[in-house]
């Protein structure tokens, strides 16, 4: 059984069809270079699904194009706000406020050091207050005990100390005694020593000195044997970032 022959029109539109399906699929696979643009693209066209993995960096994105409305205030912290004039920062809330706790100060110090007398002066303690801390005060306060032992007849001893650094005058102490008697060969005392101390860019070395000197100080009068314990102790009272 032979088919009867298309008509000319069926012919003709089953050709246009042909032309027009093939014109689209030739149009998106040859389309020129640069040829699509913004104003090709609809508004919210392009989404996640249409982009590659790490396809948009730094310069596709127009500088300052992105600020605090676009970003995930769950994951972006913005710029910090506000400051600490009293203490440390505990914590940051997503707008970039602060909220502050009190801060202890630094402190440095000593363990007890001792040393005997001769006579001249020693060095009995020192503590090193770091260059870091340019710029702060430091209230020391050091502690000397003195013990005498082994003296013969009646003398008078005077034991000074003084802590000083290389910026600070220094504070003195004495202790004074009075050996005499059967009794009295021995003695003990304390001496309190309390300086204020600045770090000036470099780190300062606190330390204490002491002497001592024994009347009358002869051959028939040997002067006692002194030793002194002292330790120092400096608290932080300001520092150069303080506000």
């Amino acid at each position: 059984m032979r088919l009867p022959r298309p008509s000319a029109p069926l012919a003709v539109s089953f050709v246009a069809l042909f032309v027009a399906l093939g014109g689209v699929s030739w149009a998106a696979i040859h389309l020129p270079p640069n040829s699509v643009g913004s104003a090709q693209l609809k508004n919210f066209s392009v989404g996640n699904v249409k982009l590659g993995p790490n396809s948009v960096g730094p310069r596709k994105i127009i500088p300052g194009s992105v600020g605090a409305t676009q970003v995930d205030p769950a994951q972006i912290q913005l710029r910090v706000t506000s400051a600490c004039s009293i203490g440390a920062i505990q914590s940051l809330n997503q707008t970039g406020n602060v909220t502050c706790t009190p801060a202890l100060p630094n402190e440095y110090g000593t363990q007890p050091q001792t040393a005997t007398l001769t006579g001249s002066q020693v060095q009995v303690a020192t503590v090193s207050l770091p260059g870091s801390q340019a710029g702060s005060s430091y209230l020391a306060i050091g502690t000397v005990q003195v013990a005498e032992a082994g003296a013969t007849g009646s003398q008078a001893v005077d034991v000074s100390c003084s802590m000083s650094a290389p910026n600070v005058t220094g504070t003195q102490g004495e202790f004074d005694s009075n050996l005499g008697g059967a009794n009295a060969s021995d003695a003990r005392g304390t001496i309190p020593l309390v300086a204020p101390v600045a770090v000036a860019g470099s780190p300062q070395t606190l330390a204490i000195d002491c002497a001592d000197t024994a009347t009358p100080a002869s051959p028939a009068t040997p002067p006692p044997s002194i030793s002194v314990t002292a330790t120092i102790h400096t608290v932080q009272t300001a520092g150069d970032d303080d506000n």
